[in-house]
């Protein structure tokens, strides 16, 4: 059984899937293969060069380079996403393959815009967080100004929308043994021999 997780930047997806992890839950995180694609000679690597000049130095991918051309520049996002997504569903699903556990996670920022994974999860969480403690953890995280993080939640499914679509919700207000605990709450849920 595959349960998606996700949230808005800054929610704490990190640190939930973090908690499931140390349950023994196997975690598939869409950021981290995205990373592996990316890092030296990565899979992703020689379609990036080709298709964003000066990006690539000596097999190395300039990270801030390409973010600011690809969030100031539709066009050249799409180009990426094509090049990404392809690439990460296909290692997504390849680590399905090989899972074991009665249920693993699937971390994916844009679950709710996604079918091809909605498809796969039989259910979904939210991790929810105050918009206020959102700017925060990004400023100190980050150091993301409040005009850059409402340029990155404007390319995310809105809040309410993603409230609505989740079968389960995690409120993170920064109290880690209420997310462990929430965290366990679920982790029982899902654990039981008759959660058909």
């Amino acid at each position: 059984m595959l349960i998606g997780l996700t949230g808005l930047i800054g929610s704490g997806k990190t640190t939930v899937a973090n908690i499931f992890s140390d349950l023994g839950v196997k975690i598939i995180d869409t950021d981290i293969i995205s990373h592996k694609l990316t890092s030296l000679q990565g899979e992703a690597i020689p379609f990036i060069d080709d298709a964003f000049e000066g990006v690539i130095v000596n097999g190395v991918l300039n990270r801030g380079k390409l973010r600011e051309i690809v969030f100031n520049d539709s066009s050249k996002h799409q180009q990426l996403e094509s090049i990404m997504h392809p690439l990460i569903y296909e290692a997504v699903l390849s680590e399905i393959d090989i899972v074991n556990f009665p249920y693993n996670i699937l971390v994916v920022p844009l679950l709710f815009r996604s079918q091809k994974y909605i498809a796969l999860t039989k259910e979904n969480i939210f991790v929810d967080c105050p918009y206020e403690l959102l700017l925060s953890r990004l400023n100190m995280r980050s150091n993301l100004s409040k005009k850059e993080v409402d340029a990155i939640l404007a390319n995310q499914v809105d809040r309410n929308t993603q409230l609505k679509m989740a079968n389960d919700i995690i409120i993170n207000i920064g109290d880690l043994d209420s997310l462990k605990l929430q965290v366990m709450a679920l982790h029982a849920k899902y654990m039981k021999s008759d959660y058909d």
